[in-house]
């Protein structure tokens, strides 16, 4: 796909087995797997499910019961999806040539949940996944990596030089000058990738489902940013963003989509809306009444007694601040930032501008999600439906997130120290 990343043929993945340069070679690659980022995304698959199991410990639903098991399932998968997709035999360039495939595959995912999703039982109307017996697949969230594969390509395989730029070096004189050349995505990649997004999170907020669409958006400016995109372009973008906030309002209109208004309306005026009202009272009350260290695990009277509505889901974050407090709520937050900032370093070392956007989508779309997420709960964003990621339950937004960390690996064990 790109020539300066061709595979050299002494490859530690493509020596033979019994050769010992091969078996030495894949020992070595093994000591870049980042161990702290797969141990933390560990950490936080365990905190999610024993919160889950706390928040429906004494629910009469059986299934509602069951949600801890079946997270800790899928959180199992997602450690074999982690090493599988480390120790794939290819390079993480492979994706890049199948860029657009990936895209299209996006948009049928999406065109299909139209036809054959599932149905709200009352009004009829749809509700944004395939009902798979077992559990729930919501396409947009495996869309979400699909999209990071197909505008990173695109984004990374249309460059043009920039001009020459003569920089002083360190205060030196004039006369003391070095050239400076580097790569940037073109005019047509910034329009091709922008189509793109556009399109899918189109296609998402007609399901309709406004949050999740908004996380689109957020990976492709994350990763325009990344790309070293002209600030020509971004500022167009940013501009054209704040010129269609009432065209969005208007169609939200036309489209009858009055629930995502009164979510928008009741984070204005919670009197605006009573269920969101009820929603971030109970919120508060939970957060409030947690303390130092928390009322003790199980023993939260908003989540056991049922007055937190969604509480493991959207508020599960408030599930843990009353049960476990402030040090609960410290740790859970230091595990993040420590998943952040290996996730960034990743971004630094990564080998190619193709690696850098790949990880880089991963990384905005699970802050994206876990500051939605946090804001919510303080009262300080819209309710928006978005999942913590790890602690949340969810089969397509746990193995999204677990495929996002798999490939940040196959990345980081491809640069060379």
């Amino acid at each position: 796909m790109r020539k300066n990343r061709a595979w050299s043929p002494t490859s530690p993945w493509q020596l033979g087995a019994g050769d010992a340069r091969g078996r030495m070679a894949k020992f070595r690659i093994w000591r870049r797997f980042d161990y702290v980022l797969f141990l933390v995304t560990i950490l936080l698959t365990v905190y999610g499910a024993v919160m889950i199991y706390s928040t429906n410990q004494g629910s009469p639903d059986p299934e509602l019961q069951d949600l801890w098991r079946r997270q800790a399932i899928l959180g199992m998968a997602g450690v074999g999806i982690i090493f599988l997709l480390a120790a794939f035999p290819r390079d993480y360039e492979w994706l890049g040539d199948f860029g657009w495939l990936a895209y299209l595959v996006a948009v049928a995912l999406l065109v299909l949940v139209f036809f054959f999703g599932a149905r709200d039982e009352v009004t009829g109307e749809m509700i944004g996944w395939f009902d798979l017996g077992v559990f729930r697949l919501q396409p947009a969230f495996p869309v979400m990596i699909l999209l990071t594969i197909s505008v990173g390509a695109v984004l990374s395989k249309r460059r043009r030089r920039r001009k020459p730029r003569v920089t002083p070096l360190f205060g030196a004189p004039k006369t003391s000058m070095v050239e400076t050349v580097a790569e940037r995505p073109d005019f047509v990649s910034y329009l091709t990738s922008g189509a793109m997004t556009l399109v899918l999170a189109g296609l998402v907020f007609m399901q309709p489902d406004m949050a999740t669409a908004a996380v689109l958006v957020a990976m492709w400016l994350a990763m325009l940013f990344e790309s070293d995109m002209s600030t020509r372009y971004l500022a167009l973008t940013a501009l054209t963003a704040l010129g269609s906030l009432y065209p969005l309002w208007k169609l939200m209109d036309l489209l009858g989509f009055t629930y995502m208004q009164k979510r928008v309306l009741g984070f204005i005026n919670r009197n605006n809306d009573p269920n969101v009202k009820y929603q971030l009272e109970q919120a508060f009350i939970a957060i409030g009444s947690g303390g130092p260290w928390g009322k003790g695990f199980g023993q939260g009277t908003q989540s056991q007694l049922r007055y937190l509505p969604v509480r493991h889901t959207d508020f599960i974050f408030a599930v843990t601040a009353e049960e476990l407090g402030f040090a609960g709520i410290m740790l859970l937050f230091a595990l993040y930032l420590v998943l952040f900032l290996r996730l960034l370093r990743i971004i630094l070392i990564a080998p190619d501008s193709f690696g850098r956007l790949l990880v880089t989508g991963t990384l905005a779309m699970i802050l994206f999600q876990f500051v939605v997420n946090i804001g919510m709960n303080l009262g300080m964003l819209p309710i928006a439906g978005l999942p913590l990621p790890f602690i949340s339950y969810g089969p397509a937004a746990m193995l999204t997130t677990m495929i996002g960390i798999g490939i940040a690996e196959n990345v980081v064990m491809r640069h060379q120290k």
